[in-house]
């Protein structure tokens, strides 16, 4: 408000001279001027080339760059007047209404612009890119640059006064060539979209791009940037070129409105696009609650907040990464699915039922919530997508919608880690109450359908397809063996060289004519002890035996196992079939 100053030329009636009158808009116009300047009085506007075009055009225009008037305080101002002619109501002519546009400020930006750049380009040191406003006449001058002295001069036929340096006597490497090539060239500039150029001087290769203003009445100029072509070739790949100098002329082409835009307003928005930007890719973060003083930036911002938090609530009842696929692509939802190799687990609580018939309904939640709180954790760690909960039993995959050629392995690791976490969960609750939980999982790696299942207004992210139905079979089994996680062959095939597991026996599923062989994850390589890995191994023989049938030899490996493992039940199964083999040999 300070800087808002009203003035006037009139005539003095002592001395017959023009004298420059100021006033600041709270006083009474215009008998208590709050400064005259009878120095500044000798400029009569009537004559500057923008009062006679404007009054001969009879329309508002622009001028082209000049040196204002000024004031005392500085009388060396570069700018340029839209001129507006009015007139009386009998239609003849008034005067000339002007708005002087201070081009400092805009040099000032583009002057920040370039040292910022040269701070953030340590170690290469300085860069050659500019950016530039250029006149787009023949007669042009530099009407904003990030270095004043480059575009601006003593006049050399009045050294008090200044005047901006034509074009032909530029000395800036990138300008000079920029001016010689497009101004006094033979380039077409069209009056829609940006244009580039390369073009040589020095011997130095310079690559520019340029625009003209656009917007009815606007004034002839051109916004552009010229880079060496030496600079950005060495730093990026040639594919990257065109996005380098579009982001330069988004700059420059930007430049003009922001100079003239409250940094009130400025700051805030710029804090709400990277807000957006970052929801773009699913990060829903929650910020500092803040306050703006302007409503409707206040408003906004409430909105993107009431926004995140919706997107956070709808990241609870499907996967993360499908709604961060979602975002960044920008795609709706749809329904369909695709074809794909991945890995499914089913996970249970072993005798839920027996257990919450004995327990009050909120402490039933609670303990599912301890134990779907174990397998999310140990699932999300390893890049898994929990499908749905059902009851007590959780179904989870790995390999989408995220890729994960290792899901397998991703998959039995979350088993292994689930097990440990409820063992530790059992050791913390031994002396409450609280039931200890024990768990059965199953595991498959096999050819399923992934995608957006159901109607098209109500849609579920799941898998389906005979691996999904195999490994909620092996899930199963584990109560049939008494073993607390089974993978199938294909699982096991990918694991093998980083898990160690044990053969446990060749079972018959519902749609399939042969017979699979099913596995009981055992732990990590290494971390198996050795008396362990022997008793596998001699479990192993006793079932190749078994298969081979040599009952004898297959029950004779089975009843020492069984002595320092009598609670095996895949031991004693094998061991009573073995038996009744021997009396009655199957066909």
């Amino acid at each position: 408000r300070d800087e808002i100053r009203i003035g006037d030329l009139a005539q003095n009636p002592d001395t017959g001279n023009l004298e420059l009158r100021e006033y600041l808009p709270g006083d009474s116009y215009p008998d208590n001027p709050y400064r005259v300047d009878p120095d500044r009085g000798h400029g009569d506007p009537r004559l500057r080339p923008w009062y006679i075009k404007a009054k001969q055009a009879g329309r508002p225009l622009w001028s082209d760059a000049y040196i204002f008037l000024g004031t005392g305080d500085n009388p060396n101002v570069p700018g340029v007047t839209y001129a507006t002619p009015f007139y009386h109501e009998d239609g003849s002519f008034m005067g000339v209404m002007t708005a002087d546009i201070d081009l400092l400020s805009l040099c000032g930006y583009f002057n920040e612009m370039r040292r910022s750049r040269d701070e953030q380009a340590v170690p290469q040191g300085p860069t050659s890119a500019v950016a530039f406003v250029m006149d787009g006449t023949k007669d042009s001058h530099v009407i904003a640059f990030h270095d004043i002295e480059q575009i601006m001069r003593k006049n050399p036929d009045d050294p008090s006064s200044w005047e901006l340096i034509p074009g032909e006597e530029l000395t800036e490497t990138g300008l000079k060539g920029f001016y010689e090539n497009v101004i006094e060239g033979d380039v077409q500039i069209p009056d829609e979209g940006p244009t580039e150029i390369d073009y040589t001087i020095s011997g130095i290769a310079y690559t520019g791009l340029f625009q003209k203003l656009r917007g009815a009445d606007m004034p002839n100029w051109l916004i552009g940037v010229t880079i060496e072509e030496n600079e950005y070739m060495g730093r990026i790949h040639a594919i990257l070129r065109e996005t380098f100098l579009w982001g330069f002329l988004c700059l420059a082409a930007g430049i003009v409105v922001s100079v003239f835009v409250s940094r009130r307003i400025s700051q805030p928005l710029q804090m709400l696009s990277m807000e957006a930007q970052a929801i773009g890719v699913g990060k829903l973060d929650e910020v500092e609650e803040r306050r703006f003083p302007i409503r409707e930036v206040d408003s906004l911002f409430r909105a993107k907040e009431e926004m995140k938090k919706g997107l956070r609530s709808f990241e609870k009842f499907v996967p993360r990464e499908l709604v961060r696929e979602l975002l960044a692509s920008g795609r709706e939802a749809e329904l369909g699915g695709e074809r794909a190799y991945l890995t499914v687990a089913f996970a249970d609580i072993v005798n839920f039922t027996s257990i919450s018939e004995l327990m009050p309904p909120e402490e039933v939640v609670k303990m599912l919530s301890r134990f779907h709180g174990i397998l999310y954790q140990s699932i999300s760690e390893t890049h898994g997508t929990i499908d749905k909960y059902i009851g007590d039993a959780v179904m989870s995959f790995w390999g989408a919608p995220v890729e994960n050629p290792d899901h397998a392995f991703g998959a039995c690791l979350a088993a292994l880690h689930a097990q440990a976490r409820l063992a530790e969960e059992r050791k913390r609750i031994k002396d409450s109450s609280a039931p200890p939980i024990h768990c059965r999982i199953g595991i498959n790696t096999g050819d399923l359908v992934v995608g957006n299942m159901g109607i098209p207004d109500r849609l579920s992210y799941t898998v389906i397809g005979d691996s999904v139905n195999l490994a909620s079979r092996l899930e199963g089994l584990n109560r049939y063996y008494g073993t607390d996680i089974i993978v199938s062959e294909n699982t096991y095939r990918a694991v093998s060289d980083r898990l160690i597991a044990r053969k446990l026996d060749r079972v018959y599923v519902k749609g399939k004519t042969q017979g699979v062989f099913v596995y009981q994850l055992i732990g990590e390589k290494g971390k198996v002890e050795e008396k362990t890995l022997r008793d596998l191994q001699r479990y192993e023989e006793a079932l190749e035996k078994y298969l081979d049938r040599s009952w004898e030899d297959s029950i004779r490996i089975l009843e020492e196992l069984q002595k320092g493992h009598p609670n095996d039940k895949s031991i004693l199964l094998l061991l009573s079939r073995c038996c009744k083999f021997m009396e009655e040999a199957p066909d």
